[in-house]
């Protein structure tokens, strides 16, 4: 009905699931993960020293030194013979550069658990559906998506929804993201010498650039998923600055594994969803912006202003954004808060820039699908070079 040279690209639109219970029954490598890792103790804030740190898989461009990247070394400047948290200062080679961190691609431990966690808070299994693309990789608009009706109804077409975990058995095998690592030394976490959980090791192209630098897009993340902070509660707040690309850079295929959207989540790499190349990787005209230069800030309902610890960081899927350096920020009141970044890197731009969701864009064709909805759209912004989204706190337990 759409014709042949109509393509269909996978492109992840999962609804926000909860993570299922764990089962000491379920055996298989994958099924019964350790305690739950990446990620902050909800308690305290506090980071596992030993959660291995992800692959990246998306590009970044950055215009400031980003020393996750590069190698260290650690000076004891107290002298007290531990090495405390400011500590690291970058390797240097004789031309004063800062060293990068070599990253040996070895993609070879498969998955073998059976994709537990797919499941919505309601009880329904999680799903994906597709976007319908023309010859060029952008999307279509030649059906109701509702009636099915051959009649334009101003909502890029989707095909019907596909259960994930027959889309995940369908696209094996995955490559997951490491889990574990024995070294606490910051040059080691792409070593794979070092994981005791997914000896994968992959990395995606990054640049340090020293010329400006548009950002086409803004994704919120949480907030933007219909995810509330509640009171007392530390709430994850993470922002990605994305720039569209002249020349593509190197990405990976991702998909979520296990239990989406919570803190156990557990991404991989597949050389079977699109763009059908036979490849784990793909072109892609999008990348993330980065930089050491801004403020995070929240406008609190009775005027008040705190800053948020935010710092580039790297995601469960391998995406590196923005994130909470912390384990989130925790409300102390009820209402709407203004959260905000303020970008004051000379470098990067703004102007033009728009909120958007970065499930609505076709990555390896530099496509937009779709805007953002309008609730969306209005409670949030770009003003000069700051970006702003508007979050309903809300009381435990309360539905108000």
């Amino acid at each position: 009905m759409r014709g042949s040279r109509i393509a269909r690209v996978l492109v992840l639109m999962i609804v926000l699931a909860l993570a299922a219970p764990l089962s000491p029954a379920l055996g298989a490598k994958g099924d019964v993960p350790p305690q739950p890792k990446p990620g902050p103790d909800e308690g305290t804030g506090n980071q596992d020293p030993y959660a291995a740190l992800p692959n990246l898989s998306f590009p970044v461009v950055m215009t400031d030194t980003i020393t996750t990247f590069y190698q260290t070394t650690w000076v004891d400047l107290d002298g007290d013979g531990v090495e405390d948290g400011n500590e690291r200062i970058l390797t240097l080679d004789e031309v004063g550069a800062p060293i990068p961190i070599v990253v040996a691609e070895d993609i070879s431990d498969t998955y073998t658990g059976s994709f537990p966690g797919q499941v919505e808070p309601d009880g329904s299994v999680t799903v994906f559906t597709t976007y319908v693309l023309d010859e060029n990789g952008c999307a279509v608009d030649l059906v109701n998506n509702t009636t099915g009706d051959p009649v334009p109804d101003g909502i890029a077409d989707l095909t019907d929804p596909i259960l994930m975990t027959e889309w995940l058995q369908a696209a094996e095998p995955w490559y997951p993201q490491p889990r574990v690592t024995t070294s606490t030394d910051p040059n080691d976490v792409w070593n794979t010498a070092f994981v005791s959980d997914y000896t994968n090791s992959w990395q995606a192209d990054w640049a340090h650039v020293d010329e400006p630098v548009l950002v086409d897009f803004i994704d919120w993340g949480n907030p933007l998923e219909n995810t509330y902070p509640l009171v007392g509660y530390r709430f994850p707040v993470e922002v990605t600055l994305h720039t569209k690309l002249a020349e593509p850079m190197t990405a990976f295929k991702m998909a979520c594994l296990e239990y989406p959207s919570s803190k156990i989540e557990l991404f991989g790499t597949s050389r079977a969803p699109a763009p059908f190349n036979g490849l784990h990787t793909f072109d892609c005209y999008y990348a993330t912006v980065l930089t050491n230069r801004f403020i995070a800030e929240i406008w609190n309902p009775d005027g008040t202003i705190e800053r948020i610890d935010l710092g580039p960081g790297i995601g469960p899927s391998g995406k590196m954004n923005f994130a909470s350096a912390s384990g989130g920020w925790i409300p102390r009141m009820t209402g709407t808060h203004r959260i905000w970044l303020h970008v004051t890197d000379p470098l990067i731009s703004l102007g033009g820039a728009i909120v958007n969701n970065d499930e609505h864009y076709v990555m390896w064709s530099g496509c937009m699908a779709e805007e953002l909805a309008p609730n969306k759209t209005a409670s949030s912004g770009v003003i000069g070079n700051s970006v702003f989204i508007d979050v309903l706190v809300k009381k435990p337990n309360s539905k108000k």
